[in-house]
């Protein structure tokens, strides 16, 4: 007979593996929609040239003359130059400076800067990468409605400003060849320590409204249940 323990044990892995899974798949959801917000901002930044360019080609015509051969070759070749660049070409996303993000935009913050360093991390940390992407979308909407002050986003604010960047960083400063299993497994574990915290600042931030949750009902069940009722 299996140990009871045992059965327990290996359903709560399972269990996660499947809320890391499905982390992972909308972390990468995120990621693919951010990739398409791109591709249209560069689709349409080229097709503002593409008709610029044939206005003024048009308001050549009519103010200054007839155009010529020359011209049009010239004007046409450089059009296509200018909507090739502007369709292939995109300038690096800046760093996020989280030092100077706010408490309330510090969630996205983050996250956009983990993205940035992801390439240079190791495929070992991804799962851990997309649960505190996961963590932070959930802390993205609490945070808008906590003081600055407030213990918890002070906390958050010195984990995610300096604890995090500071474990990312130094491992990316290692050079690639002295990256062992054991350096990797210290990242890893790291990152599972800051997506502890931010589940647990996460859980403390709506145990307000949870405790709300059960005061209102217990409000209603004395006001309009009467006694007896099975409800």
């Amino acid at each position: 007979m299996a140990d009871p323990d045992d059965v327990i044990a290996r359903n709560a892995a399972r269990l996660d593996r499947l809320a890391r899974g499905e982390a992972g798949s909308r972390a990468r959801s995120r990621r693919r929609q951010r990739a398409a917000a791109s591709v249209k901002r560069r689709l349409v930044r080229s097709t503002a040239i593409a008709g610029a360019l044939i206005l003024g080609l048009i308001l050549w015509g009519l103010i200054i003359g007839p155009i010529g051969t020359t011209v049009l070759v010239l004007a046409v070749l450089l059009g296509i130059l200018a909507v090739l660049t502007a369709l292939f070409w995109s300038p690096a996303a800046a760093a996020p400076k989280l030092d100077e993000a706010s408490p309330a935009a510090l969630p996205a913050a983050t996250e956009q800067w983990l993205d940035q360093r992801r390439p240079a991390l190791p495929a070992l940390a991804a799962p851990r990468l997309d649960a505190i992407s996961e963590q932070l979308m959930v802390l993205d909407t609490q945070l808008a409605a906590v003081p600055a002050a407030s213990e918890v986003a002070q906390d958050l604010d010195r984990l995610l400003k300096r604890h995090l960047p500071e474990l990312v960083d130094r491992y990316t400063r290692v050079p690639a060849s002295q990256r062992n299993a054991d350096l990797e497994a210290s990242l890893v574990s790291g990152l599972a320590i800051v997506e502890g915290e931010l589940a647990r600042a996460s859980e403390q931030l709506s145990q307000a409204d949870r405790d709300a949750v059960q005061i209102q009902r217990r409000f209603l069940e004395s006001r309009y249940v009467p006694p007896g009722s099975d409800v």
